[in-house]
């Protein structure tokens, strides 16, 4: 449905008066010392420094075969010397795969367990990586982390996010050493534990089986990044979970995946088929239209009342070049 098609965006320019009157050091992955402080993994903007050993020459051959391979994971803290685990990393994410020279990885900590943290008993974390050397690609995997933080500014039914210095040691025949950014995703099961949620994985979603409120703030987020690469009904990029202690049988709708997004801009995204959109900049409302428009108003007032924090958490986001944050805040403003 496009910008002029849907209720959606016709309310919020007809109501746009209404809405604005309206405002008024983290633990390691693994043991180090019984004497540190326990800390969540997510809850601190601190940037992880990690180190990577693999045979990267042989991964990169043969990536879409998604097996796993050993590797060793060096996690660098205040220091001191590194917790070292010996793990197993596979390719993920099917589109990225073919698309990019490193692309995401899943570390699979089933032979060396992780300790302590709010991470104990994980056993596989996903981590966006670049999509291959230079610059830019830095910048990319940085706003889509940034999406991520946006939409934890909105909820705390998110996926938390934890930024990282990759140093990359190819073990192979080329001996290559890169130095990029990455970034870890929270693991689905610890988004529904901290919410007191269980995961569900329904085969087909209907509106009516969603909370309103959820579905809407998430449909909502996308329309103002500009993302079209998701879709509740196939739960593509959603999870889904219900809640222990509200009484509905409805389903809480989690988004991921922003790597498709204007504000992440990635060289291989593009508008989704079933998007009217034209250009990845022109923003395609792909929620649920509702009889109701009180339930709109609600939902544009509820970002409206958010709308600072959010433009802060661009403003003040240390890692990007000033030019990059300049255009992440205009094209946030637009929406607003």
């Amino acid at each position: 449905m496009s910008d002029s098609g849907c209720p959606f965006v016709l309310i919020a320019q007809k109501n746009s008066k209404i809405i604005r009157d309206s405002l008024l050091n983290n633990q390691l992955l693994g043991e180090v010392s019984d004497t540190l402080q326990t800390f969540d993994f997510f809850d601190t903007e601190e940037l992880l420094k990690i180190t990577l050993k693999y045979d990267i020459t042989s991964f990169i051959k043969n990536k879409n075969k998604a097996e796993y391979i050993d590797a060793e994971l060096h996690v660098f803290y205040l220091g001191i010397e590194p917790v070292v685990k010996n793990i197993r990393i596979q390719a993920r994410g099917n589109f990225r795969k073919g698309q990019c020279y490193f692309p995401p990885l899943a570390l699979n900590f089933k032979t060396d367990p992780i300790e302590r943290t709010e991470l104990a008993g994980m056993k596989k974390l996903k981590v966006v990586t670049h999509c291959s050397t230079g610059e830019n690609n830095d910048n990319i995997v940085l706003k889509e982390y940034l999406s991520y933080k946006l939409y934890n500014v909105l909820t705390e039914k998110s996926f938390r996010v934890r930024l990282l210095d990759i140093t990359y040691i190819d073990t192979g025949k080329k001996k290559h050493e890169y130095q990029e950014m990455g970034f870890v995703i929270e693991p689905a099961e610890l988004v529904a534990k901290r919410n007191n949620c269980v995961l569900i994985d329904p085969m087909v979603v209907k509106g009516e089986n969603l909370v309103e409120e959820d579905a809407d703030r998430a449909a909502l987020f996308q329309y103002m990044i500009s993302n079209t690469d998701w879709r509740i009904k196939s739960g593509h990029n959603t999870k889904f979970m219900k809640s222990f202690t509200d009484i509905t049988p409805k389903l809480i709708a989690v988004p991921y995946d922003f790597d498709f997004s204007a504000l992440a801009d990635a060289s291989y995204s593009f508008p989704q088929e079933w998007s009217d959109s034209e250009t990845l900049y022109e923003r395609d409302y792909l929620g649920y239209c509702r009889d109701n428009e009180d339930e709109y108003l609600k939902t544009m007032r509820y970002f409206a009342l958010h709308k600072e924090k959010i433009m802060n958490t661009i403003a003040t986001f240390p890692y990007l070049p000033e030019k990059e944050l300049k255009n992440s805040s205009r094209f946030i403003a637009d929406f607003f």
